[in-house]
């Protein structure tokens, strides 16, 4: 899998906490499901949230400290909280 511009295995990203720029904790990375186009992240917290993993979406990941900082695509909040 790469994303941001670095390639990490799936084993490294499970159990990451997935937070949105604003602090937001949206929940546990659990999965990565590969599509043709690009992968999702499956995080589970309160909801469970479907997230490409696109360049625009995933700014940072880090491995060590169990962090992936997302940025939400406009919409997708509102598909999983209605």
């Amino acid at each position: 899998m790469t994303v941001p511009d670095r390639s990490y295995r799936v084993s490294d990203l499970d159990g990451c906490h997935v937070v949105t720029e604003s602090g937001e904790v949206l929940g546990t990375l659990k999965d990565v499901y590969p599509t043709g186009a690009n992968d999702v992240f499956v995080v589970v917290g309160a909801r469970e949230y479907l997230i490409p993993a696109m360049k625009e979406t995933v700014l940072e990941i880090d491995v060590s400290a169990k962090r992936i900082l997302v940025r939400l695509p406009p919409g997708l909040r509102e598909i999983y909280e209605t």
